[in-house]
């Protein structure tokens, strides 16, 4: 079923921004914007597309922008976080003590979604669909490497002409005790109630397709994406963000982390494959739900 929580997703977005997390942090509260208005529309029907993986798109300035309002069908960029030998991210524990590795969830969950929105009748762009990065990474020079290759993503999907972007994480801590979800989006950029709107549907299906597998959920609600910045001297994370010296994404985006690889419980739960086609679901809805509003 492919809009069963688009009536809760719209019913949530009212709400989410009252929610917050009473969690340890080490980073200030942010502002959010005023919530938008969503206002329920017939279920869009897509035409059926060709779909042509993108990969290799050399990176390349920013393009125009595609206007946000336009008939479809409609191109979603997707972004595996992480991915190649040095780029692993965060890192866990399943059930059986197995170790779990970020990069290869991120990819495992963003092929299934690839493969459901495709099913659905919209173009897709795959930053990547395997273990590599688009740019030398070695981590010895850590900071340097995540620009560059954060450059190249951005970079193509901007050449793509995708109409939104969702990138997909788990999320990690050195307080185990973290867990829950959480949507990251960027409020001072010319579309930013678009990508508010993006991410509280987000929030709103990953919360509702975790509570359908029974797993207690902590709503850590839709945040800004200063929190996830790093640098005082650059107010956004590079990929939502507008910062010195970057070429800046041009569609309204997203940045999901659904659940903690750090914490016992989650982790385990990342694990599980049911898990994983779940949260593909949810980010299927989700943007099916977002592009509703659009045309409303």
């Amino acid at each position: 079923m492919r809009l069963s929580a688009v009536a809760f997703a719209l019913l949530a977005l009212l709400v989410l921004t009252a929610c917050s997390s009473g969690e340890p942090s080490t980073i200030a509260s942010t502002r959010e914007p005023s919530t938008p208005t969503i206002t329920p529309a017939p279920t869009p029907s897509p035409s059926p597309v060709t779909f042509t993986s993108v990969i290799a798109v050399p990176p390349t300035a920013s393009a125009t922008p595609v206007p946000i309002h336009h008939s479809g069908p409609y191109t979603v960029a997707i972004e595996a976080g992480h991915g190649g030998p040095s780029w692993l991210g965060a890192a866990g524990y399943g059930a059986s003590g197995e170790r779990l590795i970020e990069k290869d969830l991120t990819l495992d969950t963003a092929l299934r979604l690839d493969e459901l929105l495709r099913e659905a009748g919209f173009e897709t762009v795959l930053v990547r669909d395997g273990d590599f990065t688009l740019t030398p990474f070695d981590g010895a020079e850590y900071r340097p490497n995540m620009i560059a290759e954060t450059q190249a993503r951005v970079d193509l999907v901007n050449a793509s002409r995708a109409d939104v972007l969702v990138s997909i994480h788990f999320n990690g801590s050195a307080y185990s005790s973290l867990r829950g979800t959480e949507t990251y989006y960027n409020p001072d950029r010319s579309f930013g109630a678009e990508s508010y709107a993006l991410a509280s549907f987000v929030q709103a299906e990953v919360l509702s397709k975790l509570a359908g597998l029974e797993h207690e959920v902590s709503d850590r609600g839709v945040r800004n994406d200063a929190e996830v910045g790093g640098d005082p001297n650059n107010a956004h994370s590079y990929l939502l963000g507008t910062n010195d010296g970057f070429r800046p994404s041009l569609m309204p985006g997203v940045i999901s982390e659904p659940l903690f690889l750090s914490n016992a419980d989650d982790a385990p739960r990342i694990a599980e494959e049911e898990t994983r086609q779940r949260l593909a679901e949810a980010y299927r809805d989700a943007i099916m739900a977002y592009f509703v509003w659009l045309q409303s």
